[in-house]
């Protein structure tokens, strides 16, 4: 293992990847990147990867501008090739007035910043989601920029373009310490050895509060258990992934013709990284899948599984310094690591760099918590 680093990534899912192509391409030479297990071992392998544009917060609808043009090109950008992206839109729900005044507001807030959403009655939401049960619907709002990629391709591709950039990877490596002095980030311990450098960088998603302990940070992170199912596939029919604000749940077509469905469940015990799928998430989320769309009824379930989020008290990400430490820096998606990688491996490798970022880093930073600044977005409901 190496010895010194002028920068260690803790992580290997879709962050801490893309951090590492991003930095790799701003010309730096002496990064590591380790992983306890294998690229995408933790939430981003187990994500539904789908992305979007529609949020009720500037800076959320930035992040997902500018992931969204990046994935355009980032299976050519890296050389790996396709990516398995299909931009087939979201279709967001509204089962009451309060949810689609909701979306009405967003709706205005994206003509604001070129983003092409609109709001359809329940015949609109019809047309775009043939399988979808208007009963009860009010309206929906709809944008054809957003879709889906395959998450284990996205962090192999970022992987590697980095390492034809020179990063070198450690997989099947813990991180078991960080060492600091003086307020400032002195080496990476881990169980091959230790690394010294004046860098690190925080990308371990579910496990990021963790990481912060080690070095002394306090980075408020909770993992969170998510659980998603998977039907054998059909005849490929398209259509948006729905999410329903009532249900909190969701549910897309694939490309080999697969029903992908999930559901936030408000009891789910926070603070527990737990990777066991549980059938009683299989029969709640069903009767709600039903519900949303009768004509998935008959289909069989061949695969559920679970994965993490690492969730922050405002559901937003956690990028860029620490104050409190010299040389330690978050890149921590919080539920939306895989959704706005680009994003969040171009702003982190800018502000290691010390460049003007590419977007305003005010919105994403955290100190926002202590200053009371929380990023409060409307279509997180």
């Amino acid at each position: 293992m190496i010895k010194h680093a002028d920068v260690v990534i803790i992580g290997g899912g879709a962050a801490g990847t893309s951090v590492a192509f991003h930095l790799a391409r701003l010309g730096a030479k002496n990064v590591v990147l380790v992983e306890q297990e294998y690229t995408p071992f933790g939430g981003t392998g187990r994500s539904a990867a789908h992305f979007r544009l529609q949020f009720g917060s500037e800076s959320n609808c930035r992040l997902g501008l500018l992931s969204a043009a990046r994935y355009d090109t980032l299976g050519d950008d890296t050389g790996f090739g396709d990516l398995e992206i299909s931009k087939h839109g979201y279709l967001l729900i509204a089962h009451n007035k309060e949810q689609l005044e909701t979306l009405k507001n967003n709706v205005k807030l994206h003509k604001t910043l070129g983003i092409p959403s609109q709001i359809l009655d329940p015949q609109g939401c019809s047309e775009v989601s043939p399988y979808l049960n208007t009963d009860g619907v009010l309206g929906g709002s709809y944008c054809t920029g957003e879709g889906h990629i395959n998450p284990l391709k996205m962090a192999l591709a970022y992987k590697q373009g980095a390492e034809r950039l020179g990063v070198k990877f450690y997989n099947y490596t813990r991180v078991t310490g960080i060492k600091t002095q003086g307020g400032k980030v002195r080496a990476v311990v881990t169980d091959k050895g230790e690394i010294e450098t004046p860098c690190v960088v925080n990308a371990a998603g579910e496990y990021g509060k963790y990481i912060g302990r080690m070095a002394g940070v306090t980075i408020p992170v909770e993992p969170e258990k998510h659980q998603i199912a998977i039907t054998e596939p059909v005849d490929y029919v398209g259509g948006p992934m729905l999410y329903s604000y009532k249900h909190a749940t969701y549910i897309a077509q694939v490309k080999h013709g697969g029903f992908l469905f999930g559901w936030s469940d408000p009891n789910v015990e926070p603070g527990i990284i737990d990777f066991d799928p549980e059938w009683q998430f299989l029969e709640t989320v069903s009767r709600k899948v039903i519900e949303l769309a009768p004509a998935l009824k008959n289909l069989r379930i061949i695969r559920h599984w679970a994965g993490q989020y690492g969730t922050a008290p405002d559901h937003s990400v956690i990028i860029g310094k620490v104050p409190e430490l010299d040389g330690f820096i978050c890149a921590l998606g919080c539920t939306k690591a895989t959704m706005f990688s680009p994003a969040i491996g171009i702003l982190v490798s800018e502000v290691i760099a010390g460049m003007q970022t590419t977007l305003p880093m005010a919105p994403y930073t955290i100190d926002r918590f202590a200053k009371g600044e929380l990023v409060i977005d409307p279509a997180l409901l």
